[in-house]
């Protein structure tokens, strides 16, 4: 006989979450507590509401739970104990049937069930702005350490039961970093490195060797029609930022094979929060951001956030521009009863700074070693804006079914004028070729999905079925003009070329995109030792070029069918093992130098691992070996780079370590470690076996904080770190490499009280010149200078 059960399955923000899933009653991880707030009312409709709070399934027999009323449940306390009270004196209890699922029996034929302990009452987590907020898949993280995700299943599930190493940088770390910067935050990752920044519009990144053209923003991947994000990432509405490891298709459809960064947002709350900060600091450096949330109406149904930021930057480029950014968001959420919730969300972000090619460096690898040499010139900008929209909905519409739909629009404007390109050296190594371009890009995308839930249970195993379609249409806007300017001396420089020249258009196309996806996953519990994940997914992308400059009409047509699937051993609540596979598939946009499409990237990873809790509940540690294929790999054609040539095969093989948690009460670490073994493994331009472009073979970083836990210098906390990157290489000819570097931070912060803090953060205390992203020769970006900053925050 199938029976089947109703849980929510929570969606990333933008789909819509309910509380963290834990598992289930009766083991150690029963102890998690979650906040409940269950009025009493027909037992059916109390699981129905108690599922969606804990996260934990619920199986029974309608004629048992008929007719049946529940005992009211509020306050925080454990999932057992919740249960516990809520079934009351309805003569049931419940057994576990493994993963995150209990099974309701009655009391007089449940000998092998659980018995139901004594009910302990807590006060309410959460309500008083001192106390440890309860995790969430999509919410705020108690302290450095995670132990839920919604980023690499779509459903709350717990990281140990993931057969894939996924990281997350949770808010309390940004906060105590001072991180300003997505860069900052990613720091904490292990194997992912800054690539480079498109001349300080957007950054781009590394993961697992292989470049990440675009992140994530709660499970929707920045527009498909643009090669890099459209602006700077501020962090003053970011709750987390999470990296799934590895190829990630199946569940964000078209991306790169090293794996994805998923940026989560933060969402309306329920009571009144406040917090608020201000900051200043080397070069010029000033900030401000806010954020209030709380109900708007006395049943609390319908509740909001609003999220603002100002920040201004004179930047260490010696006569570059000084940069500026005007942020804001907000979210609306209404909960009109337990089964359903609908979120609205919005976020505009206004910058403008300095066009910023960054170093240049020679065939012999020389180049100037000062962080302030700047090659372009003051009147050289890049601005953009961007407004980006939410809509999401999901209902419960039977106890063991829940529909839910989500979507996206992106419009943007980017906006060069006169950026400075460097185009080479003259045979002195010294005199600098440059020229202008007055540039437009204006991405536009709407993305939605669909999607159906279900969770059944089919002869004692446990199956979190998701199934659904995605449609994407991505429209991308290009024009450029150019022309040549006056040369600069690549080691002292002197600007004030004058006058600007007048641009000829170079470059006017339309470019189009409409993707269409099918999936199907499926989170199999075996008993309670054994997981297995598994999902499928079909993909058509359709793409439409028209080239207005050269009167050129191009299309593509391209389908893949990629899947991955993963098993997961638990032989302790401690210790997980897993292994997996992994594919992934992604379009490209460009042409070869004969003015055909190019084939679409391929991926596949294999990986194990182990997940293990250093201390139980407090420090946990992953550790992964894994190797990754990337075929019909791109990269300019070295005789025309406004084309591409298909450079064949690379292939990453790879160790890392990432260490998250509290040592003992008060000191807590993030900390992570990577070993990346990268190689040509075939191509019919460059030699096999070269090494990727700008991957450090070893890196990682460590940040401890402690806090004084009692006595006259209770809330002082002290913080430090090291980071380390060894050397890169400059192309994938290998030309020359990059050295490596080592930076150490600081940080000192004491809480006035429980409403005010005061910090001060210093980073590259040795004031150390290094570059940080290695994108080609003239593409080097230098790391900052030391820099301190100040940072007074409030809570409420």
């Amino acid at each position: 006989m199938v029976s089947l059960s109703r849980s929510v399955l929570p969606a990333l923000l933008l789909g819509g979450a309910a509380p963290a899933a834990v598992l289930v009653a009766g083991t150690a991880q029963a102890q998690s507590v979650r906040s409940f707030d269950i009025p009493a009312q027909s037992l059916e409709s109390a699981l129905l509401t108690y599922m969606r709070q804990s996260g934990v399934q619920v199986g029974y027999e309608p004629a048992d739970v008929a007719g049946q009323t529940s005992a009211a449940v509020s306050g925080a306390r454990t999932t057992g104990e919740a249960l516990s009270q809520l079934l009351g004196g309805a003569g049931l209890t419940y057994r576990s049937t493994g993963g995150t699922a209990v099974r309701l029996q009655r009391i007089s034929r449940a000998s092998s069930g659980t018995q139901l302990g004594p009910v302990r009452v807590q006060a309410d987590a959460g309500t008083g702005s001192a106390r440890t907020p309860i995790e969430t898949a999509i919410g705020a993280v108690p302290g450095y350490r995670a132990t839920l995700t919604a980023t690499a299943t779509r459903t709350d599930t717990a990281i140990r039961d993931v057969p894939q190493s996924i990281q997350v940088v949770p808010r309390s770390v940004i906060e105590d970093q001072a991180a300003t910067r997505l860069t900052d935050v990613l720091q904490n990752v292990s194997s992912v490195q800054l690539n480079g920044t498109a001349g300080n519009r957007a950054d781009n990144y590394t993961i697992r060797g292989f470049v990440a053209s675009r992140y994530a923003i709660n499970g929707f991947p920045l527009s498909s029609a643009a090669e890099r994000p459209e602006a700077f990432l501020d962090l003053a509405n970011v709750e987390r930022v999470e990296v799934l490891k590895g190829p990630a298709s199946v569940m964000v459809g078209l991306t790169d094979p090293g794996g994805v960064i998923n940026i989560v947002t933060r969402a309306p709350s329920r009571t009144f929060s406040f917090d608020a900060a201000v900051q200043g600091g080397s070069f010029d450096f000033f900030r401000s951001e806010l954020s209030v949330s709380g109900p708007l109406n006395a049943s609390g149904t319908l509740s909001a956030r609003a999220t603002g930021a100002i920040q201004t930057n004179g930047g260490f480029r010696d006569e570059a521009r000084a940069s500026e950014r005007v942020f804001g968001a907000g979210a609306l959420r209404w909960e009109p009863d337990a089964l359903t919730r609908v979120d609205l969300t919005a976020d505009y972000v206004n910058q403008k700074q300095p066009f910023d090619r960054g170093l240049y460096a020679d065939e012999n690898g020389d180049y100037p070693h000062d962080a302030g040499n700047y090659l372009g010139e003051r009147w050289s900008i890049t601005a953009a804006h961007k407004l980006v929209l939410g809509l999401a909905a999901q209902r419960q519409v039977t106890p063991w079914l829940m529909l839910r739909a989500t979507g996206r629009y992106t419009d943007a404007t980017s906006n060069d004028s006169n950026a400075v390109d460097l185009q080479g050296l003259e045979d002195d190594g010294r005199t600098l070729r440059r020229r202008v371009t007055t540039r437009t890009e204006a991405p536009e995308d709407l993305t939605m999905r669909l999607d159906a839930l279900a969770d059944v249970f089919t002869a004692g195993i446990e199956h979190r079925i998701m199934m659904g379609v995605e449609r994407s249409r991505g429209d991308f806007l290009f024009r450029s003009a150019r022309a040549n300017i006056g040369a600069i001396d690549l080691y002292a420089p002197v600007y004030g070329t004058t006058p600007i020249p007048v641009t000829r258009a170079n470059a006017r196309y339309d470019y189009a995109v409409r993707n269409w996806g099918f999936y199907l996953q499926d989170q199999i519990s075996l008993g309670e030792k054994w997981k297995a994940l598994a999902g499928l997914r079909y993909d058509r992308a359709k793409s439409f070029t028209d080239d207005l400059f050269n009167a050129e009409q191009t299309r593509t047509d391209d389908d893949a069918l990629t899947w991955r699937a993963g098993l997961v051993y638990q032989p302790t609540t401690a210790v997980s093992l897993y292994g997996s596979y992994t594919k992934s598939f992604r379009p490209q946009q460009g042409q070869l130098v004969d003015r055909s499409p190019l084939d679409p990237e391929k991926g596949e990873q294999f990986e194990g691992g182990v997940k293990l809790d250093v201390v139980p509940d407090r420090l946990s540690l992953t550790g992964a070996v894994f190797q990754i294929t990337k075929q019909n790999v791109a990269t300019d054609d070295p005789t025309d780079s406004d084309f591409s040539i298909l450079t064949g095969e690379q292939r990453v093989r790879g160790v890392e370590l990432d260490l998250t948690g509290d040592i003992l009460p008060g000191w807590s670490v993030i900390a992570n470690a990577s070993y990346l073994h990268t190689r040509i493994t075939r191509d019919n331009v460059f030699a096999v076996g070269n090494q990727l472009t700008g991957v450090p073979e070893l890196s990682g970083r460590l940040w401890t904080s402690y806090s004084v836990q009692g006595g006259a210098l209770k809330g002082l906390s002290l913080a430090g770190g090291i980071r380390v990157v060894g050397k890169r290489q400059i192309d994938l000819a290998n030309s020359f490499t990059i050295e490596g570097y080592e930076t150490f931070d600081a940080s000192l912060r004491y809480a006035i009280d429980e409403h005010w803090e005061a910090s001060v953060n210093a980073e590259n205390l040795a004031d150390s010149f290094y570059i940080e992203g290695v994108q080609s020769e003239s593409n080097l970006y230098p790391g900052t200078p030391r820099r301190v900053v100040g940072t007074i925050r409030t809570r409420f």
